[in-house]
Formats: structure tokens, sequence, C-alpha cells
């Protein structure tokens, strides 16, 4: 009788330890279920009061700038109030209209008609909120159903700012109604579980948007709920348990305030459907259990005669049982995952019996272990130190690879071929007396790491010991992996508002385009600015995975990062160009539980402008250089060419040789006036008279001229536009610019071909305008197409680069093209280049229309006047050479000449007497701080109708501003030869 009472007050104690120990895990397994669930909620709040910020902030900002134009001289303006908010609305997606209400509640503006009837509002509850409360800033109003427009039938919620009068009074109130379905199509595709919600309250506690949509419960008022009147006001985010209210299911909440709004998100998750996968696990080792303990009464009834010996089975398993039960409570509470492992490995030595116990963590593909714990008896206290040593063994391979444990007697651990592999290693692995290894399993079914043991206290390691070190590791993996789930939130958490904190402005806001992305890729939602930066339908990619819909994506920066954010569960921000699109992005993504949620923004713009800026400030500096060395240039230039016709005179009668020779001189003189004019004309400083300008009727003297340049093999046509405005634009450059496009196109049909000359008129709009730095507008274009070679888009974005060519050595300058692109700029137009390999190209030149100037005759057509004269001319000029030259020059053609080299000087020569000149002939830069052009205004002054002629190589500001010579005056351009010097003054004494 007594026999049997210790056995069943034996069963009685293996059944309370067993069911404690069920408790225990299950109770931690619950938690740990709950506390994951609560984690993804918490994340998923934050995501949703993020996304609502934006929202509600764009809209704040769209209705915050209507008291700058609410208020005009007489009152309220309307049609300014009309327009502002008519434009605010077309900016704001997911509205359905603008209006405001004056301080007696009547309707005084709306997005919708320009001049509304003055429906009486005053029992809108945003204009009561703010009537009563002027001070208060943004109001988030009930939810109700829209009465007019689009609105009609459809849940809307608004949001208001009260008005200040010209006196700082409450004068009205401005609102936008927002659809309730903008938000819900977020909260919809973020929303877990069929029984999941998410909520939006405002800041009386009243229920403003639900997913899913329960329509009896908007716009209710849950101030008096625990959530809102203990929780909500005091707290930033936090979580709770309860029913709700609604439709009476028991759920997991998470709350988080929207930063700046007076607002709360909430988001639950069914609590049934979270806890039925721990429903099952309960279910199954209840059984487990239950079928344990009724065969060990069996086995205990069975077996009275070995009652002493199972008593003390009964004792240890008891000990092993509470260690157990002890170390899963411990590693829940432990820190960080090398204090989970240095705690499990002492455990695991100290509940089976070893010397040895080593716990391990998976570092690379191989599995090898890095050890992060050991544990050992003084009889290992000499072993080596493996402490943060790295082991790929292959013994500790084959239990990883498989994630099933292993036990070994010491002569299967001798006889295994992977151990002999490791015994080759030498004493890097100390003898073992039997070996027992259980891996760490992660949830998902991947290797954690390695729970070893080796040689066993007393006798060979056994099954039980086999299945506690499992159920061990099994503790220690769940462990470990609540321990990195946790961190990784904490990081994405701070990841998020660290990425919050660097937006720059409410434009990235209203401009971001969103989209989410679940766990496989697919989308699960997209708003409209995602759709129309995307140019897709939000039907065609719901449901598709990213890498389908786009795949050249694979092969751009954005793959990698987005599996980087992935992997490493933390936010990441970058720009990358999509060819497809052909555009720039801005691109931040947030990882979290479901997936991943992107904003992103076209960018293209900026980056545009910012090569434009670039591509100026080289093309300046090319400038600064040029007009620095082409004055003094010209100079001795004028020299050269002047001594070089001086030398050919007088050598009429000479050898051809010896002619030839001079003629050498004359025509370098001339290549090297030419080659400073492109260099002026490419940085936009050589000086232009523009003039109202027939164009059609210039390419008739331009015809004859392209005929005998490109020969007989090239057919040349040109195509006149019907109607074709006048331009304003110096007839002269523009003959020199068609010439240079002729020059090119001839030198791309080396075989022969057609050049096509075109003249249209062109209107150029805002956006064209912008993107390529001109005035919108009216234009006359001149085309200038060749069927020639073509080029290669790299080279096209270099044709305009100054020295660059694509001839050979000699063959070329690299300015004709950079010539016509600056001549165009400087007059106010533009130069476009469109080329293709093999299919020609075309250069089209914009030029500024002429609004009623009367057409001037260019030079091709000024009258033959003689070259000689008798009158007396006044010449200044700070060169020697050139002075000597000009003063030489004037009077071989019968002028009588005086010269000085200064202003005062010549000033001085004036003030002498009886003194008079028919011309002054003066240098624009001039020393003695006094310029040509003050040199000219005290001539002037003291000989009232003198004529004034400048010349100059290279003129900054004095006669020329923004590069078109001032009006009525007359310039002489250095290098000159004879022959201009002659045409150019006797047209200036005869201009009448």
């Amino acid at each position: 009788m007594k026999l049997k009472q210790v056995i069943v007050f034996a069963n009685i104690v293996v059944a309370l330890l067993i069911g404690g120990a069920l408790a225990v895990t299950t109770t931690q397994d619950r938690n740990r279920v709950i506390a994951r669930a609560q984690g993804d909620a918490a994340n998923l709040a934050g995501a949703l009061a993020e996304h609502t910020r934006q929202t509600f902030f764009a809209l704040d900002l769209a209705i915050g700038g209507l008291p700058e134009v609410a208020f005009g001289d007489g009152g309220i303006d309307k049609a300014a109030m009309h327009h502002f908010l008519a434009e605010r609305q077309a900016l704001s997606p997911g509205t359905f209209g603008f209006y405001a209400i004056d301080a007696a509640g009547k309707l005084a503006a709306s997005s919708l008609r320009r001049d509304p009837e003055p429906v009486d509002l005053r029992d809108y509850p945003e204009y009561i909120a703010h009537r009563h409360a002027p001070e208060a800033g943004l109001y988030i109003s009930p939810p109700r159903k829209g009465a007019i427009g689009e609105a009609r039938g459809n849940w809307i919620v608004t949001l208001s700012r009260p008005l200040e009068g010209p006196g700082d009074g409450f004068a009205g109130v401005v609102v936008a109604a927002l659809s309730l379905n903008y938000l819900l199509d977020f909260y919809d595709a973020l929303r877990l579980g069929d029984k999941g919600t998410v909520a939006l309250f405002n800041g009386d506690g009243i229920l403003v948007a639900r997913s899913p949509l329960s329509e009896g419960y908007l716009g209710a008022s849950y101030a008096d709920s625990a959530l809102i009147r203990d929780k909500g006001p005091r707290l930033q985010s936090g979580q709770l348990r309860t029913t709700s209210p609604v439709d009476g299911v028991a759920r997991l909440y998470s709350f988080h305030r929207v930063d700046g709004v007076d607002a709360l998100v909430l988001v639950g998750l069914d609590e049934t459907s979270v806890l039925a996968g721990w429903r099952q696990r309960l279910i199954f080792d209840g059984a487990l259990a239950g079928l344990a303990f009724a065969l060990f009464m069996l086995t205990s009834t069975a077996a009275l005669a070995w009652v002493g010996q199972r008593q003390a089975w009964e004792r240890e398993r008891t000990r092993r049982l509470r260690i157990l039960a002890e170390e899963g409570a411990a590693l829940l509470k432990a820190g960080d995952v090398e204090a989970v492992l240095g705690h499990v490995a002492q455990t695991a030595r100290t509940l089976i019996g070893a010397h040895q116990s080593v716990a391990s963590l998976t570092v690379d593909r191989r599995h090898a272990q890095g050890i992060n714990a050991l544990s050992r008896s003084d009889r290992y206290a000499r072993g080596p130190d493996w402490e943060l040593a790295s082991d790929d063994s292959d013994l500790q391979r084959v239990v990883c690879e498989a994630n099933r444990p292993l036990r070994l007697t010491q002569a299967e651990l001798a006889a295994h071929p992977a151990w002999r592999g490791c015994a080759a290693a030498g004493d890097r692995q100390p003898p073992m007396g039997g070996w027992l290894a259980a891996p760490l399993v992660a949830g998902d079914g991947g290797n954690l790491g390695l729970l070893q043991l080796a040689d066993k206290t007393e006798g060979d390691f056994t099954e039980d010991d086999q299945n506690e070190l499992t159920q061990l590791a099994s503790i220690a993996a769940a462990a470990i992996e609540h321990l990195r789930a946790t961190r990784a939130r904490e990081d994405a958490l701070l990841a998020a508002h660290a990425a919050r904190a660097e937006v720059e402005t409410i434009f990235t806001s209203i401009s971001d385009a969103v989209y989410a992305l679940d766990n496989d890729w697919r989308f699960t939602y997209l708003n409209a600015q995602a759709e129309q930066l995307l140019n897709r339908r939000r039907e065609d990619l719901l449901g598709k995975s990213v890498w389908v819909a786009f795949p050249e994506a694979r092969d751009t920066l954005l793959y990698t990062e987005y599996q980087r954010a992935r992997a490493e569960y933390k936010p990441v921000a970058f720009e990358f160009f999509f060819p497809p699109l052909d555009a720039w992005f801005a691109v931040r993504a947030f990882p979290h539980n479901g997936g991943l949620t992107v904003y992103f923004q076209d960018v293209s713009r900026r980056i545009d402008t910012e090569e434009r800026l670039r591509q100026a400030q080289k093309m300046d500096a090319i400038g600064q250089l040029t007009g620095g060395v082409a004055h003094d240039f010209n100079n001795i230039l004028t020299v050269i060419l002047g001594a070089g016709e001086s030398l050919l005179d007088h050598l009429a009668q000479a050898p051809a040789a010896v002619r030839g020779q001079a003629e050498a001189v004359i025509k370098a003189s001339e290549r090297a006036a030419s080659l400073i004019q492109r260099l002026l004309a490419f940085a936009r400083k050589q000086p232009l008279d523009p003039r109202p300008t027939a164009i059609n009727s210039m390419l008739g003297e331009v015809e004859d001229i392209l005929r005998r340049l490109l020969g007989e093999n090239i057919h040349i046509e040109l195509v006149r536009g019907s109607g074709l405005w006048k331009a304003t634009v110096d007839p002269g450059e523009l003959q020199n610019a068609i010439l240079n496009l002729a020059i090119n196109a001839r030198d791309a049909m080396p075989e022969g071909g057609k050049l096509t000359i075109e003249t249209a008129n062109m209107a150029v709009d805002a956006d064209y305008a912008e993107s390529h730095a001109i005035s919108p507008g009216q234009y006359v274009m001149v085309a200038v197409s060749d069927t020639g070679t073509g080029m290669s888009p790299e080279v096209v974005a270099r044709a305009f680069d100054p020295f660059f060519t694509t001839k050979e050595v000699g063959k070329g300058s690299g300015l004709g093209l950079s010539m016509v692109y600056g001549f165009a700029r400087q007059s106010g137009g533009h130069a476009k280049i469109y080329s293709e390999p093999g299919e020609g190209t075309t250069v089209k030149i914009y030029l500024p229309r002429d609004y009623g100037g009367q057409e001037v005759a260019h030079p091709g057509e000024a009258r033959n006047a003689p070259h000689q004269g008798s009158e007396s001319i006044l010449v200044v000029e700070d060169d020697e050479l050139v002075r000597v030259h000009t003063v030489n020059c004037l009077q071989s053609l019968g002028y009588s000449v005086s010269a000085r080299e200064d202003g005062p000087g010549a000033l001085a020569l004036l003030d002498q007497g009886d003194v008079h000149f028919d011309l002054l002939l003066t240098d624009v830069v001039l020393p003695a701080g006094m310029s040509g052009r003050r040199v000219a205004e005290e001539v002037v002054a003291r000989l009232p109708g003198i004529r004034v002629l400048y010349m100059s190589g290279y003129t900054e500001n004095a006669i020329v501003h923004h590069g078109r010579l001032d009006p009525g005056v007359h310039l002489l351009g250095k290098p000159f030869r004879l022959t201009d010097l002659a045409r150019k003054v006797r047209e200036v004494l005869d201009d009448g």
C-alpha cells in the first residue's frame, strides 16, 4: 500500500511538473507572438501616421496662403479667392473642393464657382470650431457625406484654418474638403488580416476614418474611451488590448499621434487571428504532454520493482525541467545575443552534466561557427582558448546543414569521417569522451548556430540528453530572434524619425509619389503621383512584382538598395537614373514587416539645371579669357595687316615669289583675325548691330554665295516659310553663321548630297523656354539640314564646345558651330542640333521676332560712295604702331590728320585755339583715365556737329551693351584693311 502511494504521489509530481513546464513555455510563446504582433502594428501605425501627416500638412500649406489674397482694398476679393482656391485644389489630389466662409457664416468663395451663392454655413462644424476658438490652428472635422458636385453622396472630411482680417480679428474660415476614400485606399492596402482595423481620430476623440469602413460609427465620439481619455493626450505612441466597441472583436491595438496635427492613428490586429498559430501549438504540446504522462503512468505501474531507480530518475528529470523553465524566463530577460549564448552554454553543461559546453553562431554560408560562449570544467582548464575564434570543422557543418541534432559515443566520434578531418588539425580540438550537438533553428527553418557538449561526466550521452539539449537550443534560438527583431524595429524607428527630419520643404511632400511592396516585391498600393511618374496605371501594377513590371530596374542602383533595405531592415535614400523613363529619381524606402514603403520624386529638372549651370560657368570662363586677349591681339594684327598691304603695293614690280610672301602675310593676318572674331562670337562678346531683317530676302544673296562655295555635287534647296516675320538680328553675322553651317554640311557629304535651308515662324512655350534658358514668345527659325554622315549622341552633346572637332588635325578649328551658338545666344535666341548617325544633321537657329521696326539695308546693300576725301580728322590711339599706321593710311586717302595718344592730349589740342575737325576717329580703350566714349563726349561738347567713329578690337561696356552697339554709334573693328578704313570713314562723314 505504501509503495502504491509513493507511485501515485510520484505521478502527481510529474504531472504538475509537466503541466508547469507546459504552462511556462506556452505562456512565453504566447507573449512572444503578442509582442511580435504589437511590434508589427506599431510599425504600421508609424507609417500610416507619416502618410497622414504628409497628406494633412500638404493641404494645410495649400489653404494657409489664402489670407494674403483674401482681402482687397474694398473687403473680400472673391475673384482672387476663387482663383487661389481653384489653383490649390488642382495641385491637391483626393480633394473635392476648397471654399471660404466669411465671419458671418456665409459662403464667401469656392474653387468650384467664381461667384457662389452666399449660403448660410453657420451650422458647419468647422465654422463653429473656429468661431469659438479663433486662435486654434488646423481643425479636422467629423466626416460627413458631400452634398454638391463630385462630393455628392461620398464621404468627406474637411481641414480648416481661421482667417484673420486686416485688423487681426476673426474674418472667417478657409476649408479643404478631402475624399475619405483617399485616406482609406492607403489604409486598406496596409491593413493586416480580414479582421484587422485602421482608424483615425481627431483631437476631440471623434472617429474620422476607419478601415474596413463602418459608416454607422463614422463621426461617433470616443472621447470617454480609455485610449482617448487616458493614453491619447499623454503619449506619442503606445499599445493596448481591448474589445472594439464597433464590432465587438478583441484586438491588439497600437496607436501613434500624427506629428504637427491634432490627430491619432490606431492600428488593430485581431487577437484571435494573431493567436491562431499559438493555439494550434498549445493543443499539440498539450496532447504530447498528456500522452507522455499516460505512458509514464503505464510504465510506472508495470515497473513497481524499479520504483527506487525511477524515483532517482524522476528527481533528475525534475531538476532538468526546472532548469529549462527557469532558463526560458532568464533568456527572455537577456539584454543582448552574447548574454543569451553565455547563459545557455553554462545551463547546458549544468543541465546534462558535461565537462565542456560551446555556444556559437553561424557566420558564413559554409556554416563556419563564431564561438561566442564557452563553459568547461577544471579538466579542460588548460585547453586552448576558443573564445571569439572561428571554427568551420566538417562535423559542425554536418549538424548545421541538416539542422538536426547529432549524438556520438567516443568510439563513434573517432570513426566518424567528418571528425577525422577535425582531428587532423592538431590540437585545435581537445580529446572528447562522446559528443552531443543541437542546432539553433530560426522560425523560418534557417540555421542560426550550434549548441554542443563534449565529454559527459558520467556515461554516454542519452536520447533524453539529446531531447533536452534540443529544447534548450530551441529556447535560445527564440530568444536570439526576439532580440534581433527588437533591435531591428528600434533601428527602423530611429531611421524613420531621421528621414522625417530630413524633409527640406513642403513641396517635396506635396510632389512625393508613394507605392508599397509586399515581401514578394509585389505592388500593394500606388497613389496618383506614382502612376504619373511611372507612366503606368494602378490596375496594371497592383499584384505584379516590381522586377517583372520594370525588368530594367534590376540593372540599376534601385535593385541593390532595395535588397539592402530589406536585408539590414533599415531605411535607404538615394538618387538614380532610369533610362526607360528618361528621368532621375530621388528615392526613400522604408522597410517593415509587411514589405517596403517607397517615397520618390522626379528630380530630372534639378539635375539638368545643375548641369546647365556648370556648362554656363565653363562658357563664361572661356569668354573672359577671349576678351582678355582680343584687344591687344587685334591691335597687333592691324599693324601686320596694314604693313602687308603696304608691302604688296610697293612690290608691284617685284618677282612673283616676293609678292607671294607679302600675300602670305596678309592671308595669315586675316585668318588670325577670323579666329579671334569666332572666339568673340562664341563668347557672345562681338559687337552686333541688330536690325529688323527680312530673312527670306537675305537668303537670295546667300544662295549665290553657297552655289559657288559648295560645288555642283551638292544640291541646294531653299524652303521659305510663308508669311515669315522679320527678325531682330545682325544680317552680316547671320550670313556668316549660315555659311559656317553650310561648310560643315559640305564636309559631312564628301560624295555629295542635299543641303536644305528652311525658314518658319515658331512659338516657344514656357516649358521649352525654361529648359533652354531663353524667353518664351515668338521666334523666326532658320534650319540648315544636310544628308551627310550625321553625329552620335556623344558628339552632339559636345558639338557646340569651342575647339571640339571630329576632323583630322589641321582640317578644322572646332570654332564653327561654337560661333553659331554664341551668335544665336547673343542675339537673344537659341541654337539646337538634331542628328543621328547615317541620318544627316539639322541645326536650327531661333531668332527673336521684330515687332514693327523698319528694315535697314544690310552691308551688301550699302551705297557705293567715294573712298577718298579732304576733310580734317583727329585720331586718338594709344598704341604707337597702330596710330602711325592709321595716320599714314588716312593721309594716303587725302585727308588732313592730327593724332594724339590719349584723351587729355586730344582735348588740349582743341583748347589751343581756332582748331576745326570734321571727324573724330578714336580707340575705345584708352589710358589716362578717359575711355574713347568719354573723349568723344568732350570733343562733341567743344565741336558740335563733328562726326565720331570708334575703332576697337574688343569692347566690353563702353559702346556695346548686352552684345549690341548703342544706337547711333559707328564702329570700325580691328584689324582693318585700308579699304575697310576708307569705306567706313567715308560712310560716317557722308551720313546726314
